[in-house]
């Protein structure tokens, strides 16, 4: 039991925005996956390279907010399905670049109204100054939580090889 000066993790902001969105996730990976055959992942990223055009693989990542190695294996379950292509730079065969494909851009195409379409129901409960003050409050969450990684606040490693969650450490 938390004392009254003592915050309970229901008050905690980062778990409130979790739980916001594991409500809501079943529904969009049941149109993802149930009705168009792409993973939320997928659907990330085709839906950057389709937005962000002709792009390398590092951009990609970087767009979609993943790693390189989520990006590489994503990527090669893209291709096998049709949805994109890597194509090497002209400049520098080392150079992987990934465009989607016709296919892709119409899998985007379909799928983008029913993505707008659950966003726009989950929050009809706000009013539309509400939903852009949410926007903006995030928008600047989004910023802090960059700078806070930047300034590299919590100095501690993870490593789960060496035990990470499931071995306990106390001081």
């Amino acid at each position: 039991m938390t004392s009254p000066s003592q915050p309970c993790l229901s008050d905690m902001l980062m778990y409130r925005l979790y739980q916001a969105w594991s409500q809501s996730n079943p529904v969009f990976v049941r149109l993802c996956e149930g009705r168009f055959g792409i993973t939320r992942r997928e659907w990330r990223l085709l839906a950057c390279a389709v937005e962000g055009g002709i792009m390398s693989s590092a951009e990609l990542a970087a767009a979609a907010k993943l790693d390189l190695v989520r990006t590489s294996r994503t990527l090669g379950a893209l291709c096998e399905k049709g949805w994109v292509r890597r194509l090497h730079a002209q400049a520098d065969r080392r150079v992987v670049l990934v465009e989607a494909t016709e296919e892709g851009r119409s899998r985007y195409r379909a799928l983008l109204p029913e993505v707008a379409r659950l966003n726009d129901m989950l929050v009809q409960d706000l009013s539309e100054a509400e939903v852009g003050m949410l926007r903006d409050f995030l928008g600047r969450i989004e910023q802090r939580g960059r700078r806070m990684a930047e300034e590299n606040i919590v100095t501690d490693k993870a490593s789960r090889r060496a035990g990470g969650t499931r071995r306990a450490q106390y001081a």
